[in-house]
């Protein structure tokens, strides 16, 4: 089977049961995977004929992705602002409307950046706090996480990446436990958001593959990790500093609400979907 035959092949497997276009955009990530080739190779091989063992690890990623489990975790990786980064169930999978938050902090952000401190809390696999070091090279970065899993996986990719930052743990949800946390200038977070109410309309992709500790609020109040980030910043940041969060859109207007009592000023900003998904406050 060449490659050409085994994308046709395969495609038509993974289309009966998801969709069509998915599939075609599927198709070349796992043979890429398979075949260890760059993206840039994939139409100049198209000819070339599949190893046995790359046929069999191609059957079996393809019944993996039909079972329901996510591409990124059957791949073992995900892309992020450019870095390509290792995720498996203790963490979530990197969206891009995540990209968009770091892109608006990197707008935001007051330079000179020699002494600029960042705290990325619930950083799951890194890739806020991995992506800002980038971009912001003299800045340092801090990323924190309740789940040792996690901090593991931050960990591995910061090391694969050769980008520097600390790894600590600590947990939103008890303040007692924030001392470690230094005086910073900029929060940055992605906290567990999702109400209870909205499991029912959630893919079973993600319901049953992704961490729950990532991606849900308290049942009985969805906004608490809210509440305790609006803490932290009040504990935590230095003057003039900022908190970025990654917002529920349902909760957007009351989120926003909850800061301005705290005593900060926001701004709330839409994704590329037009959805209110990202918000700012400061003093």
């Amino acid at each position: 089977m060449t490659v050409a035959e085994a994308f046709t092949h395969y495609t038509k497997r993974l289309e009966t049961a998801i969709d069509a276009a998915e599939a075609h955009a599927m198709m070349p990530l796992l043979l890429e995977y398979v075949c260890k080739i760059d993206r840039s190779d994939f139409q100049k091989l198209r000819g070339t004929t599949l190893h046995t063992a790359q046929t069999e690890q191609l059957t079996q990623l393809t019944q993996q992705i039909l079972a329901g489990k996510p591409l990124q975790y059957v791949l073992g990786e995900a892309w992020f602002c450019g870095l390509k980064l290792m995720v498996n169930a203790q963490v979530l999978i990197p969206r891009p409307e995540t990209e968009e938050l770091v892109e608006w902090i990197i707008a935001n952000c007051r330079f000179p950046v020699s002494a600029l401190q960042i705290m990325d809390m619930c950083t799951g696999s890194g890739c806020i706090a991995l992506a800002l070091k980038r971009r912001i090279r003299k800045a340092t970065v801090t990323a924190v996480d309740v789940d040792p899993g996690a901090l593991s996986v931050a960990r591995y990719n910061a090391q694969q990446l050769g980008i520097s930052i600390d790894v600590l743990q600590a947990d939103l949800s008890d303040s007692m436990g924030w001392t470690p946390l230094g005086a910073t200038d900029i929060i940055v977070s992605n906290p567990p958001y999702i109400s209870a109410a909205e499991k029912a309309e959630m893919s079973p992709t993600v319901l049953d593959h992704e961490p729950h500790l990532a991606l849900f609020a308290p049942e009985a109040d969805p906004l608490f990790f809210y509440k305790q980030l609006a803490l932290l910043a009040e504990q935590k940041l230095n003057p003039q500093g900022q908190l970025f969060t990654e917002l529920n859109a349902s909760y957007a207007q009351e989120v926003g609400s909850l800061f301005l009592k705290a005593g900060f000023q926001i701004a709330i900003k839409a994704d590329m979907q037009g959805k209110e998904r990202m918000l700012r406050a400061w003093r």
